[in-house]
């Protein structure tokens, strides 16, 4: 293997696709990656979605492959390299909880989605259950069906919701809590993140740390810009993360992923 390979890990919602009220998938970017590849670097997305929920867009722009779930589920040209998988009994531990602390749960397995249909009276639960269904994913609402497994979860509550401190409190024996803002949480099993999936693939390809390059914008990001030496974060990104990592480049709309690779001089 080459000692100059790369591999680099991005983040798709505010990174690879732009936040400007368009989501779209900017060509510069996608020219960026097929040269990156084209040189013989490895190019991964890593993200908190599950794999069946990036799109063919994402897919056909050509990636090695994918960490999803926030280092739960790691795919390699098609194959599963490692899927962390939860128990039963504690995915419907979790999914009561959320019915006890008013918190409105999403459940999200690499090849389905569940919601719990006796508690989704919110709006943008909803909203994102009908966008599953468009987009041909499953969506379950059955927590008491044998087939009720999932990888991670998200929840929305109502801002005044005197029952979060308990519920966070609750799921920590289990999961890390991330607050994503907006009266919403992302649950992920302790042990793993975005970091993780990068130390897994670095083992796989017997790389070194310096050899990764992390590309993200937001807070759930950090694990994985906190660890690699060459981070990269969008001009929106969080002033205090902006902070910790090697560089600051354009948002995706002003061709902030060609511009980045272009200075580190990748492509």
């Amino acid at each position: 293997m080459r000692k100059d390979r790369k591999i680099l890990f991005f983040d798709i919602d505010g990174t690879l696709i732009t936040e400007d009220g368009k989501r779209y998938f900017p060509e510069s970017a996608k020219k960026a990656l097929a040269l990156a590849r084209e040189k013989g670097h490895l190019v991964f997305i890593n993200t908190g979605r599950v794999y069946c929920n990036i799109t063919e867009e994402i897919k056909s722009a050509g990636f090695d492959g994918f960490v999803c779930g926030c280092g739960t589920c790691i795919i390699y040209q098609n194959h599963v390299l490692f899927h962390h998988k939860l128990t039963a009994d504690v995915c419907r531990d979790m999914a009561m909880a959320c019915r006890r602390y008013q918190m409105y749960g999403l459940y999200e397995h690499k090849d389905k989605v569940y919601i719990d249909g006796e508690n989704k009276n919110n709006a943008l639960l909803l909203e994102m259950t009908a966008y599953f269904r468009k987009n041909g994913i499953f969506v379950g609402e059955d927590i008491e069906s044998k087939d009720f497994v999932f990888d991670k979860f998200c929840a929305w509550y109502d801002g005044e919701n005197r029952y979060l401190p308990e519920f966070r409190d609750y799921v920590n024996q289990y999961f890390d809590y991330i607050d994503r803002e907006g009266n919403f949480c992302e649950i992920v099993p302790k042990g793993y993140s975005k970091a993780t999936g990068i130390r897994y693939l670095l083992d796989y390809f017997h790389l070194p740390l310096e050899s990764a390059y992390a590309f993200g914008d937001g807070n759930n990001d950090e694990p994985m810009l906190s660890y690699v030496p060459n981070s990269i974060i969008m001009a929106k990104g969080p002033d205090e993360l902006k902070k910790k990592v090697m560089m600051v480049t354009e948002d995706a709309e002003f061709d902030g992923i060609y511009n980045a690779m272009k200075r580190l001089e990748i492509i």
